[in-house]
């Protein structure tokens, strides 16, 4: 939360900088219960809402929308969709995203490994895609953070 509170305060810089979430609704949830998830909901909500007009941009990755707050995923623009099940996250889906054929929305549900959906002002029409093999070795793993000594005063 502290970096989105420096970015969000820094904003006024506008360096165009995009924000990358990945299983948000882990962090914006449409029903925050403790205090620290309701200020992190509401940053998250006032960056979709106003942080484009300063460069912050969010991308938010999820397979169940209908788990994100709705004043964070109404703010989207722009839709990035691969196979998705749920029929109430496809209901979702078609309500916010209005400018998706709901036929393409219910062809996710027969997606198969690499195919997704792509609509919104950052292309000119829905476009399904077909992704290509990778390029890289496949790898990765949890990113270290060193444990700071805690401090007894």
């Amino acid at each position: 939360m502290g970096l989105l509170e420096h970015l969000w305060t820094t904003r006024n810089e506008r360096r165009p900088l995009l924000i990358v979430i990945d299983e948000a609704h882990n962090l914006c949830s449409p029903n925050p219960v403790t205090p620290v998830e309701r200020a992190l909901t509401e940053q998250l909500i006032q960056i979709a809402a106003e942080g484009r007009k300063f460069g912050l941009w969010l991308f938010l990755s999820t397979q169940r929308p209908t788990k994100i707050h709705p004043n964070v995923l109404s703010q989207c623009d722009n839709l990035g969709l691969m196979r998705i099940n749920a029929p109430r996250d496809l209901a979702e889906l078609a309500e916010v995203f209005g400018f998706v054929p709901e036929e393409l929305l219910q062809r996710s549900q027969q997606f198969r490994q690499g195919q997704g959906l792509f609509a919104g002002g950052f292309i000119d029409a829905p476009t399904l895609t077909q992704m290509r093999d990778r390029i890289t070795r496949e790898g990765g793993s949890d990113v270290k953070v060193p444990v700071r000594p805690s401090s007894t005063a």
